[in-house]
């Protein structure tokens, strides 16, 4: 990083826009900002951190005030800083958040901060960012540091590094933390502390999860849980073994499952013989019952047999009339065919004589009536056309009549629109002139009234004025009555002064004239005593006085100028008439304005009648062109109306119109046709009822019937037979399975009923007993398998719980290593450990500084020992005396000896921070103060140590105001103070 300029307005103690040339005054590679105390040395290297970070590094940054308040209100505060990062040569504007004068209106109103960040293309700056977030991160990754960081690097403010000598190590770890990043092991730490919780958790966890299995075991065996095997207490004694106790709880569960199943096996020995019993007394019931319902259902079915035979009869003749069902109905539907068809031929020639005109029911006839009509429609479309050319004359006869109206009106508005048009145009006239008058006018009237205001505010001031004098003149005489008092004082004072002094005399005290210790004729006071707080308080009433008195005198002369430009401004024209002309002159705007007002609403109406008569004219032209075009459309519509008119009419005959006769031909076509249909339909059907009879009666007399019609009465509704013969065979097959049960073998023989509910008494008895066997054997089975399921899982947690507390005190003594405490001895904390590392490399790298600005003295020593009253260690630091051989704490340095460690401390940890950051180079640095505590000796070693941090071409700036460094730094920048703001020397 390479500072070339910088640029800061209204920042800090500069009211105004300062630039400093960083290039220029940097070309020997070291240079001095130098100036008196509170100028704004430390501003400028703030100016640059504000650029860079949008902060103020220190104490100067918690305040939050970056804006001068030298500065005036129309001054932006804002910082400018052109450098070069990472190869690019960047241009840095940054304004922090500010306040404004609004642009309308009173008040305040608050501007965003903003930043810019530009780059340099070889011929332009090019645009980077505009936005803060996008800039500053843009920055901050070509930076490589924080903004802790940069200041630390670049700055080297020796005042931190001071405290940092002397600092102790809780302290030193702060400032380090800031610039070295230990937060990966402090997340260590953290996540160490975290895991050692949780193992502690996992382990109350298992230890609750065994003593759960404990309570399980206990609740299934109906045991108690001994008192070594407590919750808090599992896993915690080696000698309490869970297992054991487990074990001998399976025994005695084991034990009472052996008496379970013997009491179960001889209940079930005994209940089974009786269930035996049981069965076989159940069967024989069963028997004599099933021969009872036997021998009743078939004398029932015997005594409903000669119901049944005239059912027998007509199932018969209803079985061979079914045969004969198809040739019935085909015989009954052909004569009913031919009497239809009858009937239809008898309508179908009614229907045609009504139109035939003496014409035979042909063929020929209706395919001529047809051709008759399809001539007729043809012509249909020939009729709708003359009808449309006869609306389109009406049509366009009515729009001939309208144009030639339109046309005679549209004459007469053209002649009257140049009227119009030349109105309008005088209006826009009048209105343009009152406009052009209008601030003239306007310009009168405010100078009236500016007069106006003046004579009646001169008038008001007058009075006041003559009150202002009155109270100067009061002031003035007050003054002058407490001058004389307070000569008055003065004067008794001194007139009194002996006997003032000779009221502090005691005896055996000096005096504080002549030094005697005797004093036998004190002074006394003639008459009321003055003291010097008498006199005091008359002259700050003379004090008080003058200032009231000079504060009137400006009131007097305040109004005395003001009357004198009020006077000015209203002239010598009295006040009534001021008001008069204020009043004409406003009549007259008012009235002007009203006129001017109207310019645009006599523009428009200029416009419009002028696009009214271009309208007219250009009207009546289209309606004079269509006119002509409607009156020939007129003629030649009419004549093809008249054409196809004629036509129709010849071939329309006597019916009134061409749809009428076709429909009138179409319909005796129709009539003719049915009619040759209905007596070719007659023949037929009456042939095919006479062929379907004879088929009928043949086969009715096959079937054993009479005639057609004894068939037709044999023969039942479609269902009826299968109902019958349903009815039938169910009687007969209810009546044959009554006969063969009462046949069974099983049913013969029986002997007495048996005594059924006893023996179901005693078998419910012994149930009874088997049940509560069966469930004491599965409670006491239940209990053996829950208990050997158990057993597993009891020790596996067990086993989990020994590794859970092995792995918990690793976790605990590792986090407990981390964290500074346990086994580490030096209470050192992992990121303390790192950091030390860092500090360690530091005190290496700033020993060969301080090696050089010591000649060889002093050697920084990093030491891990434990702080004051067993404090963490670690980040100790100490000097190795080589003069001596002894090592000494860092506080025991001398002012100027500690300003060189500080110097060389800060010049090691900036290039220790630079290195970790990734090699960032750092062209640039500045040194703040503190050279005032070195002599000439030491002085000369720290600026050789200075000209050796030029070498490559880098820059140091020295900031301080010690005069001896002008002499040195040849080449300086200086910050002058003043009553205004700061500045920089020309």
């Amino acid at each position: 990083m390479r500072l070339h300029t910088l640029t800061l307005t209204a920042f800090g103690p500069f009211a105004g826009t300062e630039t400093v040339d960083v290039d220029d005054v940097a070309r020997d590679g070291l240079f001095l900002l130098w100036g008196p105390t509170g100028a704004g040395k430390t501003t400028l290297l703030d100016a640059v951190v504000f650029a860079l970070y949008g902060v103020v590094p220190g104490a100067r940054g918690e305040a939050r005030r970056l804006r001068s308040d030298h500065a005036d209100a129309a001054t932006r505060t804002e910082v400018t800083c052109e450098l070069t990062l990472a190869g690019e040569r960047l241009l840095v504007t940054r304004r922090p958040e500010q306040t404004r004068p609004k642009k309308r209106g009173a008040g305040e109103t608050t501007e965003q901060a903003k930043l810019t960040v530009q780059r340099w293309a070889g011929g332009t700056w090019e645009p980077v960012s505009t936005r803060i977030d996008e800039g500053s991160e843009y920055l901050r990754v070509r930076l490589g540091l924080s903004a802790e960081q940069f200041c630390q690097v670049v700055l080297l403010p020796q005042g931190d590094f001071a405290r940092f000598l002397r600092a102790e190590p809780e302290d030193r770890a702060k400032l380090l933390r800031t610039l070295f990043d230990v937060d990966r092991f402090a997340r260590a730490e953290e996540w160490l502390a975290g895991e050692r919780r949780a193992a502690e958790e996992a382990l109350r966890s298992d230890r609750h999860r065994v003593s759960t299995l404990l309570h399980r075991v206990a609740q299934i065996a109906d045991v108690e849980v001994p008192e070594e095997l407590a919750p808090e207490l599992v896993g915690a004694r080696p000698g309490a073994s869970v297992g054991a106790w487990v074990r001998s709880v399976r025994a005695g569960a084991a034990q009472r499952l052996t008496a379970a199943e013997a009491g179960a096996a001889a209940a079930a020995e005994e209940s089974a013989r009786v269930d035996a019993e049981l069965a076989a007394a159940r069967a024989l019931a069963d028997r004599h019952a099933r021969r009872a319902r036997a021998r009743a259902r078939l004398e029932e079915l015997t005594a409903r047999e000669p119901e049944l035979a005239p059912l027998r009869a007509r199932a018969d003749a209803g079985r061979r009339a079914e045969v004969l069902r198809d040739a019935l109905e085909a015989a009954g539907r052909a004569a009913l065919a031919a009497e239809r068809a009858t009937a239809a031929r008898a309508a179908a020639d009614r229907a045609w004589a009504a139109v035939a005109d003496g014409r035979p029911a042909a063929a020929t006839t209706a395919r001529e009536l047809r051709d008759a009509a399809a001539h007729a429609r043809a012509l249909l479309p020939e009729a709708a056309r003359a009808r449309e050319l006869a609306a389109e004359a009406a049509r366009l006869a009515g729009e001939v009549t309208r144009l030639t109206a339109a046309c005679t009106d549209g004459a007469r508005a053209v002649e009257e629109e140049p009227a119009r048009v030349a109105a309008a145009q005088a209006r826009l006239d009048a209105a343009a002139a009152a406009a052009a008058r209008l601030p003239g006018l306007v310009a009168a009237e405010e100078a009236a009234r500016a007069a106006l205001d003046a004579a009646t505010r001169a008038e008001a001031l007058t009075s006041r004025l003559a009150a202002a004098r009155a109270g100067a003149e009061a002031a003035r005489v007050a003054w002058v009555d407490a001058r004389e008092r307070l000569v008055e004082v003065r004067t008794a004072r001194l007139d009194g002064m002996a006997a003032e002094l000779a009221a502090g005399l005691t005896d055996g005290a000096d005096c504080p004239v002549c030094g005697a210790t005797e004093h036998p004729r004190p002074a006394a006071a003639a008459g009321a005593r003055v003291t010097a707080d008498d006199e005091e308080r008359a002259r700050a009433a003379v004090d008080a006085a003058d200032e009231r008195r000079t504060a009137a005198g400006r009131v007097v002369e305040e109004r005395e100028r003001e009357l004198a430009v009020l006077r000015a401004r209203a002239g010598e024209v009295p006040p009534a008439e001021l008001a008069d002309r204020a009043a004409a002159a406003r009549v007259e705007r008012d009235e002007v304005a009203a006129l001017a007002r109207g310019a645009d609403a006599a523009r428009a109406a200029l416009a419009a009648a002028e696009r009214r008569r271009d309208a007219t004219a250009a009207a009546l032209a289209a309606d004079r062109e269509a006119l002509q075009r409607r009156t020939a459309e007129q003629a030649a519509a009419g004549q093809g109306a008249a054409e196809a008119a004629a036509r129709v009419d010849a071939a329309r005959g006597e019916d009134p119109d061409l749809r009428t006769r076709t429909t009138r031909l179409t319909a005796a076509a129709e009539r003719c046709e049915a009619a040759v249909a209905a007596a070719a339909e007659e023949v037929r059907a009456a042939e095919s009822a006479a062929a379907a009879q004879a088929a009928a009666e043949e086969r009715s007399a096959a079937a054993g019937f009479a005639d057609v019609l004894d068939a037709a009465a044999a023969l039942l509704p479609a269902g009826d037979l299968a109902s019958l013969d349903a009815r039938l065979r169910a009687h007969d097959e209810a009546r044959s399975v009554a006969a063969a049960t009462l046949a069974d073998p099983d049913l013969a023989d029986l002997g007495e009923r048996p005594d059924v509910g006893a023996l179901q008494e005693r078998c419910a008895a012994l149930t009874a007993r088997r049940e509560d066997a069966v469930t004491a054997l599965d409670q006491a089975r239940r209990c053996a398998g829950a208990l050997d399921g158990l057993a597993g899982d009891v020790v596996a947690a067990e086993e989990e719980l020994a590794d859970r507390t092995a792995r918990a005190g690793q976790v605990a003594a590792l986090a407990d290593l981390v964290g500074g405490r346990g086994a580490n001895t030096l209470r050192m904390r992992l990121q303390s450990f790192v950091l030390a590392a860092r500090l360690e490399q530091v005190a290496e790298v700033a020993s060969r500084r301080l090696q050089e600005m010591s000649r060889g003295r002093y050697t920084f020593l990093h030491s891990d020992a434990l702080g004051r009253h067993g404090a963490r260690g670690g980040l100790g630091l100490d000097v190795l005396d080589e003069y001596t051989g002894t090592r000494r704490p860092t506080k025991t340095l001398s002012g100027g000896e500690s300003f060189m460690a500080s110097l060389a401390l800060a010049l090691g940890l900036a290039d220790v921070v630079t290195a970790e950051a990734g090699g960032v180079q750092m062209d640039t640095l500045f040194v703040d103060e503190g050279f005032g505590t070195l002599d000439a000796h030491a002085l000369d070693a720290v600026m050789t140590v200075l000209d050796e941090l030029r070498r490559g071409g880098r820059t140091v700036g020295v900031i301080s105001h010690l005069e001896e460094l002008r002499t040195r730094v040849p080449t300086r920048l200086e910050v002058v103070a003043g009553r205004s703001g700061s500045r920089l020397a020309g």
